[in-house]
């Protein structure tokens, strides 16, 4: 079979369904999670605030199962179900509130009161009633386009995002999707204005079903599984707004399995470990510790000639730079990141290198932050977190498996 262009590999092994983003059979992207544990990530729920801590400008909610999350006072006012003070939040109280990061060790799941229902090419914004259209949509003639589709579906009580995967695509899928979202939105809240609190009011789909819908539609020629159930619940997700899409979906029939054919031990082998071998003959230390990660860049075996060091280093730093975006992305690493790259004496190499490493991380999906190099050449940057690190993935589903 060929495994080149770029795929969605969708498998099972031992109750685990792994899963990844691969480019030309390398993955981009890896996830793992037990069959029966789904994330509750992009979950909505009639919430019932538990306490509020002013402390932290914060606020502990209730949200069903015994399940908690954080909730931060910063953000808008929230839509309340229950009656009251619609300035302010009390302990009681019952609010809409949609999960947006994923417990992360001893953290509770986070959630906003920003609800938005999102799909392949608008986002409808329960908040933020505005209406808007990517930037990336550069095209005047097209933005009109959407401009005037957008019209028919304008309503006071919520705001649409257009996504930049709208463009080009016909008015009947857009449509489609439109009045896909419109019916979900009503629906939501049918359920909300009936709701006790700690209660969930929408169930966003698996990841390994929605995945496919968050990558550019261009970079993504076919979504392949093995598994019969994974199949059938893809197609029903993607033939709600196009019949187009479910095209791109394959199931894979064969005795060598896609768990083995895509290496998916071998990955996620290489992802859990802290040590990655560059081609130069250097390499990469990456280690966690509660407060942020940390990488090292060492030469290894690479050979250092007097004359040449400056540039040496230059070009495994670079090398370097390439590897630690990847990584990045690959790992679903978060949060404070610091990196120390072999030591260059040359300034304008090292402005080189921040702007290397800036660009290849404009390339992931979830946003980077590159800010600085320390006086200690120490490289700072941030990844925003989601969902949880590969790492932390891979140990819930080998604890999963034991018990």
């Amino acid at each position: 079979m060929e495994i080149k262009k770029n795929k969605l590999v969708i498998t099972e092994k031992e109750g685990v369904i792994c899963y990844g983003y691969f480019q030309d059979g390398v993955p981009t992207e890896l996830y793992c999670e037990p069959k029966e544990q789904q994330s509750i990530l992009g979950n909505i729920y009639a919430a019932r605030v538990e306490r509020v801590a002013e402390g932290i400008h914060g606020a502990f909610l209730e949200i069903g199962d015994n399940q908690k999350c954080y909730y931060s006072l910063s953000a808008e006012q929230p839509v309340k179900l229950s009656p009251g003070h619609e300035d302010k939040l009390y302990g009681g109280d019952i609010i809409l509130v949609q999960i947006t990061k994923d417990a992360v060790k001893t953290k509770l799941p986070v959630g906003t009161g920003n609800i938005s229902l999102d799909g392949k090419y608008f986002v409808f914004t329960l908040t933020d009633k505005r209406t808007g259209i990517s930037k990336k949509i550069r095209n005047t003639v097209e933005r009109e386009r959407l401009e005037t589709l957008l019209k028919k579906y304008t309503r006071e009580e919520y705001g649409i995002i257009v996504r930049t995967n709208a463009a080009g695509v016909s008015e009947e899928t857009l449509t489609k999707e439109l009045e896909l979202l419109q019916l979900r939105y009503e629906e939501l809240m049918r359920k909300a204005k009936i709701a006790t609190g700690k209660t969930l009011l929408y169930r966003e789909p698996p990841h390994y079903i929605t995945l496919g819908k968050e990558l550019p539609a261009k970079a993504l020629d076919e979504i392949l599984t093995d598994h019969a159930e994974v199949f059938t619940e893809l197609k029903e997700y993607y033939k709600q707004t196009s019949e187009s899409d479910t095209t791109k979906i394959s199931f894979y029939e064969d005795t060598y399995s896609l768990y083995n054919l895509y290496r998916f031990a071998h990955y996620y082998e290489e992802a859990y470990g802290k040590y990655i071998w560059l081609k130069s003959g250097a390499s990469l230390v990456i280690e966690h510790t509660e407060a942020m990660t940390v990488i090292d860049v060492n030469t290894g075996s690479v050979l250092k000639k007097k004359k040449q060091e400056d540039t040496l280093f230059y070009q495994i730093n670079r090398e370097a730079a390439k590897e630690i975006a990847r990584q990045l992305r690959l790992r679903n690493i978060s949060g404070i990141i610091m990196i120390d790259f072999i030591n260059m004496k040359d300034t304008a190499q090292k402005e080189k290198l921040l702007s290397l490493l800036d660009s290849e991380c404009k390339k992931d999906r979830v946003h980077c932050n590159v800010i600085d190099m320390t006086a200690l050449n120490l490289v700072e940057m941030t990844r925003s977190k989601v969902r949880k690190p590969l790492h932390e993935q891979i140990r819930s589903c080998m604890k999963n498996n034991r018990s």
